[in-house]
């Protein structure tokens, strides 16, 4: 049988031991999770907007939404598609209208919010001339609108009219 002095040794030791394990999982899950963000983060070179390459001559509707999409938001979509499609299936067929979907809260997307004046999800048109914006035109009224699909679906067409007629 061993002696009292010899049990605390090997009860320590353990302990010792213990604690030594614990914080060699810490440091190791530690390390793990800041390998893991720095993969997923852009970093500041990564967020740089990319120039994004517009059509010669051709006119870009955009429905800018944000990282959370409310009910509203996803019906301020769809109705503008909607109009867009029902008026104007041709010019899209044809490529003189373009529709994109943009999250405008993504970094590589935050030069948007500053150009188009976006603040909220919203519909933005977007004219072009030899592959520069020529005109735009951020269609706020959407908010005030959306309840009420016949008006709704009536400013998107007229304001779309009216930029390609611009």
């Amino acid at each position: 049988q061993d002696s009292p002095l010899i049990r605390e040794g090997r009860t320590r030791m353990n302990a010792k031991n213990l604690v030594a394990g614990a914080l060699l999982l810490f440091v190791a899950a530690s390390v793990a999770i800041l390998i893991g963000r720095e993969m997923r983060e852009p970093t500041v070179d990564d967020a740089a907007p990319v120039a994004e390459q517009l059509p010669d001559n051709a006119l870009v509707v955009y429905y800018f939404h944000g990282d959370t999409r409310c009910p509203t938001c996803r019906n301020i979509e769809n109705y503008s598609y909607e109009a867009v499609q029902a008026a104007f299936g041709d010019e899209l067929a044809q490529d003189k209208l373009l529709w994109k979907v943009v999250d405008y809260e993504q970094p590589e997307n935050s030069h948007f919010a500053t150009e188009y004046e976006i603040v909220s999800p919203t519909v933005v048109l977007v004219r072009t001339e030899k592959g520069e914006v020529a005109d735009w035109r951020n269609l706020a009224r959407v908010w005030e609108l959306v309840g009420d699909r016949d008006a709704f679906t009536v400013y998107i067409q007229d304001e779309t009219r009216a930029m390609f007629g611009s």
